[in-house]
C-alpha cells in the first residue's frame, strides 16, 4: 500500500504499461510536473519492490529502459478497476434510464430510483435514443413496444459502442431468441422495488470486475433462465444455445474461481442452476 500511495508511481505504472517500455528520458517527457529527482526515486523504489524491470540496452553510451514486471503489470489492473469503481460509487449520482411505453410503469420505476440514482424518463424507443448519452450507467428497458421495440433499442446501443448496462423489463416470458441480445440482466415486468433496486446496484457493481468475469456473470444468467423455461431437449435443437454453452465452458477454463472477489449477489449469478424441467 506504501508503493501506491505515493502520487507518482502509479502514474508512472500506468505509462509503462500503455507505452511499453521507456528510457528515463522518455518518461519525463511524457509525465509532466515531474522532477529528475522524484522520478529517480519513484523508479527506484518501483524496482526495488519488484513492480518495474530496470534493463540496460547499451553500455556506451548509458542507455537503460524501464517495463512493467508481471507484478507490475497486476498492479495496473488493480489500480484500474480501481479507478472505474470509483467512477461509478464516489460519484453520487449514476444516472438510470427508464424506458416503457406505460407511462405508470415509467413513473413507478423513477419513483423507486429517485432516492438514489438521477433518472431519466423516456416513453418509446427514439425517445430512449434520443435521451442516450455517455452519462447514463443503466438503461431499464421494456423489450415489446410499439414501433422500434426495446430489442431495437438494444441493437442501436450496442451498434453505437455505448457499454451502458442494460436491464431487460419485460411481462414476456423469456425465449431462445433473448440468446441474441446483449443485455446484462432480465426482469419479468413488474418486479419488486426490492428486486429492481437490488439488479441496478449488482449490474453497476460488475464494472469493478474483468471483462471475462463480466461475460460470465451475463452468459450464465442467461443459461439459467433458459433452463428453467425449457426442456434440454428443446434447447439441444438451438445451436446459439449450444454456443452459448461452449463458451461458457471456456469461460471456465480461464478463470480460476468464477465465484472469486464477487459480491454476494453475482456469487449467487455465477454459480446458478436450472430449477425448470431440464
Amino acid at each position: 500500500m506504501n508503493v501506491i500511495s505515493k502520487k507518482w508511481h502509479p502514474v508512472i505504472v500506468q505509462r509503462l504499461f500503455t507505452d511499453g517500455s521507456l528510457r528515463f528520458s522518455e518518461l519525463q517527457e511524457r509525465l509532466e510536473g515531474i522532477s529528475s529527482k522524484v522520478l529517480t526515486e519513484s523508479l527506484e523504489e518501483l524496482v526495488d519492490n519488484g513492480l518495474l524491470d530496470r534493463t540496460v540496452v547499451s553500455e556506451s553510451p548509458k542507455r537503460v529502459e524501464y517495463s512493467l514486471t508481471d507484478d507490475g503489470r497486476d498492479l495496473q489492473s488493480i489500480l484500474s478497476s480501481l479507478a472505474s469503481w470509483g467512477e461509478r460509487y464516489l460519484d453520487p449520482d449514476p444516472t438510470v434510464l427508464v424506458v416503457d411505453d406505460d407511462p405508470r410503469l415509467v413513473d413507478m420505476y423513477a419513483g423507486w430510483l429517485e432516492e438514489e440514482y438521477e433518472v431519466k424518463r423516456a416513453y418509446h424507443g427514439e425517445g430512449a435514443l434520443s435521451e442516450l448519452s455517455e452519462d447514463v450507467d443503466v438503461v431499464l428497458l421494456d423489450r415489446r413496444m410499439p414501433g422500434m421495440s426495446g430489442e431495437d433499442v438494444l441493437a442501436q446501443i450496442r451498434d453505437w459502442g455505448f457499454d451502458t448496462r442494460v436491464i431487460i423489463l419485460t411481462a414476456i416470458t423469456p425465449d431462445l431468441d433473448i440468446l441474441d441480445m446483449s443485455f446484462d440482466a432480465y426482469l419479468t415486468k413488474p418486479g419488486s422495488k426490492e428486486q429492481l433496486t437490488q439488479m441496478v446496484t449488482d449490474v453497476l457493481t460488475r464494472d469493478s470486475y474483468d471483462d471475462r468475469t463480466q461475460e460470465y456473470l451475463v452468459l450464465n444468467a442467461k443459461r439459467a433462465l433458459l433452463e428453467s423455461e425449457f426442456v434440454a431437449t428443446e434447447l439441444a435443437r438451438d445451436d446459439r444455445y449450444e454456443q452459448l454453452l461452449d463458451r461458457l465452458a471456456t469461460l471456465e477454463s480461464e478463470i480460476d474461481d468464477p465465484t472469486e472477489g464477487l459480491d454476494d449477489a453475482d456469487r449467487l449469478v455465477a454459480t446458478l442452476e436450472p430449477d425448470g424441467d431440464s
